[in-house]
């Protein structure tokens, strides 16, 4: 790949934070007798021009979570967090999909940082598009400590080990599935010289061989695992920022109210990464934490990054009720959508009572077959109940749709374009569209591998970030890709172009945000950070 650079401030990076003085920060950190130095990396956040993605770098919640279960086990450690030590520089990088940008430290730059006294290595790899970076920062580590042991953890080592562990030589270990306790466990037989066979729920390389161990069973209280290390981490800087994975209402802080999903949908990875156990926490737990934040680093807005949240009714009336009861104040969202089934015009008006403002739906379909097929155990009646709810409780509401499924016909495509119109009359504020791309760990992947018809090149690792509007392959057995787009295209604008017509108040309030920099949809966000892609764009082409 080529590289070319921009800096759009002479910050160099960001020191990281002092944690403050409450109950939330004190941990029992074990005396042990031969502690490891163990340094975790974030690389850099890409983001692809072409496609109308429109996400930015957030605080890494998952490898937050893993540096506080190894803190506490009594191991000394280093973050290196890839954009948050260098939240104004951008690498500009040529791909087999087009232009990348990278936001966030080179690999030179990461690797320069390794403490030379370090053990271990982690290196969180969430998502496919990110591989071919680990794949190169690995040789480089490798090449100059050589006797360091090097592990990979995350949705894509989970689901794509074999692969991670053929290609790269230098790869020592993949963790597989749920971190916390697997990678105490590693470090703990690392330590004391033992054989890797002895841990749970890894694969290694062992004369040659790949071997995996026993799967380790899920966390079940999942209140009692160690909070997110974030002291560890530069939050601040992706705070001041205003870097956020929902839409931005400020310094936002990204969170869990739950592990898992109880679902099996044929496109996700959650049932490889997670099982299918689904545990929530503790309403009064979620807020010590909201309040925590609060106070610590004045977070006004919160984002929960659950696979499913909100599953219940009973568990939203418990936490609206708690945050009345503490008279907290802030605003909170759903960035990834979940389900309906939960949120009637109870719920919903609980919700928007207790700071929820943006609420995000996930149908994938509006055709029943397909979502049969997939198993999305979604009933559109009670989708057009739950958003009519939302909506009267004044509710910013988003839905995610997927076209391109394997079987997908046009009758199918017809019932997703009667729904997204039906949505937009009925007042749905804003809708992303995206072609279906199998992914490592789900099993339309497993089908569509064993058929022959997924081809690992470096177009496929970097297709989660282009089926936006600039997808390169069609998995249809029908539809090819330039038809799918054109779908897209005309599936986007008829929505808006109905939803504005009917509402024309809303292309005033809109560009009004714009003007104003202002966030309220994620139509705004999608406006403003394109905005902001272009803006880096010209800055570079005149550098």
């Amino acid at each position: 790949m080529k590289e070319k650079l921009i800096s759009l401030s002479s910050t160099a990076g960001v020191s990281s934070i002092t944690s403050g003085s409450s109950n939330l920060t004190n941990f029992n950190k074990k005396v042990i007798s031969n502690p490891l130095n163990v340094c975790l990396i974030k690389i850099p956040t890409f983001e692809a021009p072409q496609s109308l993605s429109y996400f930015n770098s957030v605080p890494n919640l998952g490898l937050a979570y893993i540096s506080g279960a190894i803190r506490e086990a009594g191991h000394n450690i280093q973050i290196i967090d890839g954009p948050g030590e260098n939240i104004n520089k951008y690498s500009y990088f040529t791909t087999e999909i087009g232009k990348l940008w990278a936001h966030g430290l080179t690999k030179d730059e990461i690797v320069e940082r390794i403490n030379p006294n370090t053990n271990v290595i982690g290196i969180t790899n969430m998502f496919l598009h990110e591989w071919e970076f680990i794949y190169q920062i690995v040789k480089l580590i490798k090449k100059k400590y050589p006797n360091i042991t090097i592990v990979a953890g995350g949705e894509t080592a989970t689901a794509w080990w074999s692969y991670m562990l053929e290609k790269s030589a230098e790869l020592d270990i993949c963790v597989i599935g749920e971190g916390e306790d697997a990678i105490v466990k590693l470090l703990d037989i690392l330590s004391k010289g033992e054989s890797l066979e002895k841990a749970g729920s890894i694969a290694f390389k062992k004369n040659g061989k790949i071997i995996t161990t026993e799967r380790i069973q899920r966390i079940k209280n999942i209140n009692d695992i160690s909070l997110p290390a974030w002291d560890l981490f530069p939050v601040d800087a992706y705070l001041n920022h205003e870097f956020g994975s929902g839409v931005n209402r400020g310094r936002s802080m990204p969170m869990l109210s739950s592990r898992g999903c109880p679902f099996q949908c044929t496109f996700c990875s959650s049932p490889s990464m997670w099982t299918t156990r689904y545990f929530a926490r503790e309403p009064n737990k979620v807020a010590d934490e909201i309040e925590f934040y609060q106070k610590r680093y004045d977070v006004t807005n919160i984002n929960f990054n659950d696979l499913t949240a909100v599953l219940t009714k009973k568990w939203i009336v418990e936490f609206c009720n708690v945050i009345e009861d503490r008279k907290l104040k802030f605003s909170w969202q759903l960035p990834s959508g979940t389900r309906s089934e939960a949120v009637d015009l109870e719920a919903a008006k609980l919700l928007y009572k207790s700071g929820c403002r943006n609420f995000g739906y996930a149908p994938e379909s509006g055709s029943p077959r397909i979502l049969n097929k997939i198993k999305k155990k979604v009933k559109i009646e009670g989708l057009i109940s739950s958003l009519k709810s939302s909506l009267k409780a004044k509710l910013m509401t988003h839905a995610n749709f997927i076209i391109g499924f394997p079987d997908e016909k046009l009758s199918d495509l017809f019932n997703t374009y009667k729904l997204l119109i039906k949505m937009a009359w009925i007042g749905l504020h804003g809708v992303s569209i995206m072609m279906f791309s199998p992914y490592p760990g789900s099993a339309l992947y497993v089908e569509l591998k064993n058929q022959n018809k997924i081809k690992i090149d470096k177009s496929y690792m970097y297709s989660t970030l282009s089926r936006s509007g600039a997808s390169t392959k069609s998995y249809s057995n029908i539809f090819g890709t330039r038809f799918l787009i054109i779908t897209q295209w005309v599936f986007l604008l008829n929505f808006f172009a109905l939803m504005y017509v009917l509402r024309p108040n809303r292309i005033i309030r809109a560009l009004t945000n714009i003007f104003k920099k202002k966030q309220e949809t994620v139509m705004d966000q999608f406006l403003i950070e394109k905005y902001k892609q272009i803006k880096r764009f010209i800055n570079f082409k005149f550098i």
